[in-house]
């Protein structure tokens, strides 16, 4: 028989001991099973893989180094994980230290075939987008998920925003260029409100009453411009028409809260 002081004892190591399996099966919950690789990069600990999931989240995992070796960028692909030790960050890439951390680790990926596409459909309204963070492309995306170096080949416009109701925050940009905050209401598939630059040099285009597009594209116009500083312009007034562009994944990018 047990008395009261080891029973106590023994059900503290008990509770003890089943604290990680709970943490473990917590992480492993976290983890995408299946996703869209974005991107494989090999480090001194591990190889990461740049993921996108089917809500458009963007995870970084730690995987064997084998699979940075594999053919998986922009391909849909299964994830099997194991809990496994790897080098600890303390050691800052040094080969010779022993120290290691529990992970969960990539052990396989198995690259699954996409299910045939639905038909498109009728493009919504900004307006009447839920409440949430999005991204729009002026080109013409293969699918919803488009990985960086996808917009980097191919250039053009985007606009990453939050929206809240009819209250938008963004930046609009160019994908190799500059880039504009804009904030204001949105009716339709525009966006009217007003913009600040941030950039080193920045020239206001207008300040009267006559609108002057934004760079090439002529999606953004602004006016009553002012210089607030050498690197800041804003402008009182900016209409950002979106009937063009195309929605795609949201990005790693997080919009600003304000302009």
């Amino acid at each position: 028989m047990l008395n009261k002081k080891t029973s106590f004892l023994l059900s503290i190591a008990l509770t003890a001991l089943s604290l990680p399996l709970l943490l473990v099966q917590l992480s492993k919950a976290q983890q995408p099973a299946i996703g869209t690789v974005q991107g494989l990069n090999m480090g001194d600990r591990a190889c990461y893989v740049e993921v996108v999931n089917n809500q458009g989240e963007q995870f970084t995992e730690f995987a064997d180094f084998d699979i940075c070796e594999q053919n998986l960028v922009g391909k849909r692909v299964q994830f099997t994980y194991e809990l496994d030790n790897i080098q600890a960050v303390s050691c800052q890439g040094n080969p010779e230290c022993p120290d290691t951390e529990r992970v969960m680790l990539i052990t396989q990926a198995q690259v699954i075939s996409e299910p045939n596409p639905a038909p498109r459909p009728a493009l919504s309204r900004v307006q009447d987008l839920p409440d949430g963070t999005y991204r729009y492309w002026n080109g013409t995306p293969s699918s919803s998920v488009i990985s960086d170096a996808a917009l980097l080949a191919n250039g053009g416009v985007t606009f990453t925003f939050s929206k809240r109701g009819s209250a938008i925050t963004g930046v609009f940009g160019y994908v190799d260029g500059e880039a504009i905050c804009i904030q204001g209401q949105v009716s339709g598939n525009t966006v009217s409100g007003f913009a600040v630059q941030n950039l080193q040099g920045a020239k206001v285009l207008s300040t009267g009453e006559t609108f002057q597009s934004f760079g090439p594209s002529g999606y953004l116009q602004v006016r009553r411009g002012r210089q607030a500083s050498s690197s800041v312009v804003r402008y009182g007034s900016a209409l950002l028409n979106l009937n063009n562009l195309n929605r795609i994944n949201a990005g790693s990018r997080v919009p600003p809260r304000g302009c």
